[in-house]
């Protein structure tokens, strides 16, 4: 199944934590804590839910949840790599400035020149920063680009592109790989 257009990935649960089925959570957003003002979260395809009844920040960057559903190690181990949604509805409408990362996806990525490079079909942070995952135009590979104003420097969202300045060796990589069809 894949995930549903109006799910919005907020975080990901990346383990099980004591014995009690609490959970580890690596929040996505600016805000980690208002995770539980959002009301019930669901799984990516929008079949399980979620309800956070505790959640405090942890000195690592992540959070610490007990959830409703949740009532033992196992059925938190059994969780790990859950990324948690909300229907994009409930989330307030982002300021002119401002952007939801899903709303990337499906854009043109255009170089500087405005010559079509490719689509971007995901953005994903691996723990070095978040990265446009590309697929350049005549190719059956993706790439990931580094999100920075130095690769990315302006967004055309309204218009349906994002302008993307690759670095030099990965120009080069795909003429090379173009060249070998």
């Amino acid at each position: 199944m894949t995930k549903p257009k109006d799910l919005i990935e907020l975080a990901a649960i990346a383990n099980a934590h004591g014995i009690k089925g609490q959970v580890l959570i690596k929040p996505f957003g600016a805000d980690p804590l208002a995770l539980k003002q959002y009301g019930p979260l669901s799984d990516a395809i929008g079949q399980q839910t979620f309800t956070i009844k505790k959640l405090r920040a942890n000195n690592k960057g992540m959070l610490v949840a007990t959830l409703k559903e949740v009532t033992d190690r196992t059925q938190a181990e059994s969780l790990k790599g859950t990324v948690l949604c909300i229907d994009r509805s409930k989330l307030p409408q982002p300021d002119e400035d401002e952007f939801y990362y899903s709303d990337l996806i499906g854009k043109d990525a255009r170089l500087e020149n405005n010559e079509l490079f490719g689509k971007v079909i995901n953005v994903a942070d691996f723990g070095g920063g978040d990265l446009l995952e590309i697929m350049p135009q005549n190719s059956q590979k993706s790439m990931y680009l580094l999100f920075t104003k130095q690769t990315v420097p302006s967004l055309h969202l309204s218009e349906g592109y994002i302008t993307i300045a690759p670095p030099q060796e990965i120009e080069v990589k795909q003429q090379e790989d173009e060249g070998q069809d």
